[in-house]
């Protein structure tokens, strides 16, 4: 959206990501399970590995930073600013 900003004439862009593609079949929606338990992310990626790899290689301190809490070896107060 943001490399189309000045050419389209919009009040409102909204972004919808994949959910046309899940509504029309297209493509597979994970497992209620992996949606509950915030790894859709995870089953998009094993899916469509070409596309998606470069996407999420961005963010490897991300990634090292909830396997650190979830493993308990990293406490986050979402309060904090």
């Amino acid at each position: 959206m943001a490399a189309h900003l000045g050419r389209i004439n919009a009040p409102v862009l909204i972004g919808v990501g994949a959910a046309f593609d899940f509504l029309s079949g297209t493509k597979p929606q994970a497992p209620h399970w992996m949606q509950r338990g915030g790894l859709e992310w995870l089953f998009r990626l094993a899916t469509e590995p070409r596309r998606l790899w470069r996407r999420y290689a961005q963010y490897p301190l991300f990634a090292l930073l909830v396997a650190a809490e979830s493993l308990g070896l990293l406490r986050v107060d979402p309060e904090a600013p």
